[in-house]
């Protein structure tokens, strides 16, 4: 299990089934030097892979410029965390990132902003990133799959829920 706090402080537990006194968290942010300090506004967990996860970070790069990222892959390895950013900025400007999901059947990334969703293609061992055709350029706080319909809903804010089929 993954969690954090609205410092974004990011925490890993490998026995969350355990009673709750024995359960323990390791803090990974402070393990990596790419981190963003602000808060975290959602976690992925990889289903096949749980040392592994897309993280999104609020905020905005002009506050944490020595460090900046809105996506990151990170990899826990039970000692040490591996941070990559994935760059979604690149072409898209600097967006806090409300929500993010990922398709499991294409890999692809979709990341909620305020001014609307970025669909994240992978190319590589990098993300290629655009904005979604068919939604509309609101704020959306958030999004959620249904794998089985191949459907993504966006919930936005004050223009209703938007229903996107996935490729």
């Amino acid at each position: 299990m993954w969690v954090s706090t609205s410092t974004g402080r990011l925490f890993v537990t490998t026995n969350a089934a355990a009673p709750a006194p024995a359960v323990t968290f390791t803090r990974i942010d402070d393990k990596a030097a790419n981190d963003p300090a602000r808060f975290l506004s959602a976690i992925w967990v990889d289903p096949v892979n749980p040392n592994r996860a897309f993280v999104a970070y609020g905020g905005y790069n002009a506050l944490t410029p020595a460090q900046p990222g809105h996506v990151f892959e990170v990899i826990w390895n039970g000692a040490t965390a591996t941070w990559r950013d994935l760059a979604v900025e690149t072409g898209n400007g600097d967006y806090p990132i409300n929500d993010l999901v990922r398709d499991d059947l294409t890999g692809n990334l979709y990341a909620s902003t305020d001014f609307g969703v970025l669909v994240g293609v992978p190319s590589g061992a990098n993300y290629v990133w655009s904005p979604t055709a068919g939604l509309p350029r609101v704020e959306v706080p958030g999004l959620r799959i249904h794998p089985e319909q191949r459907v993504m809903y966006a919930a936005t804010h004050g223009r209703s829920v938007y229903r996107m089929l996935l490729p």
